[in-house]
């Protein structure tokens, strides 16, 4: 209630729960459609479990390739907290503290945005294993955090892979192409 004995609306308590909500660092749709709490271990271990599916990975990118037209980021992996922030593995020994890979298809756009990242969120489509037994991700979307925050910034794949068409090749061979 107010000074004057009128109850006050619950806009402020809506308000505030709609902040809470909307302050996540990965966008709700990726939240909804991205395999629960995966771990780097469990991509290795199980890669054939995750091929094709949305995971939510945090890294520190330590060198990048191009390879094929993309853009491959070889990342160090750091675990997320319960808000999806990248954070250090317990020890250097601990197996959740090794290595992936990250393909980045719109590579121009990409590369302006993440020149003062520090570390990332990563939303990837699991591609396989690449040679190492390192995990392959094809990146969706990327929530960069650096040293300051006005160095935060995020990237988006504009082509969403579930809407880009797919002719088998047994349609390509009939219609000889």
């Amino acid at each position: 209630m107010d000074r004057q004995g009128n109850r006050v609306p619950g806009y402020a308590l809506l308000v505030c729960l709609c902040v809470a909500i909307g302050c996540s660092p990965v966008p709700r749709k990726y939240l909804r459609d991205a395999v629960p709490n995966v771990t780097l271990v469990s991509l290795q271990t199980t890669p054939d479990l995750y091929r094709n599916r949305l995971v939510i990975m945090g890294a520190v990118l330590l060198e990048e390739e191009h390879r094929d037209g993309a853009l491959w980021l070889h990342v160090k992996n750091r675990p997320l907290d319960q808000d999806y922030r990248p954070q250090l593995p317990p020890s250097v020994n601990d197996p959740e503290a090794g290595w992936y890979w990250i393909v980045v298809g719109s590579q121009d756009a990409f590369r302006s945005a993440r020149q003062h990242w520090v570390d990332m969120t990563v939303v990837g489509r699991v591609a396989g294993l690449a040679p190492g037994k390192e995990p392959v991700l094809n990146m969706v979307y990327v929530r960069g955090w650096g040293r300051q925050s006005d160095h935060d910034g995020v990237w988006e794949e504009l082509v969403d892979a579930n809407y880009i068409p797919f002719v088998p090749s047994e349609v390509k061979g009939e219609l000889g192409q």
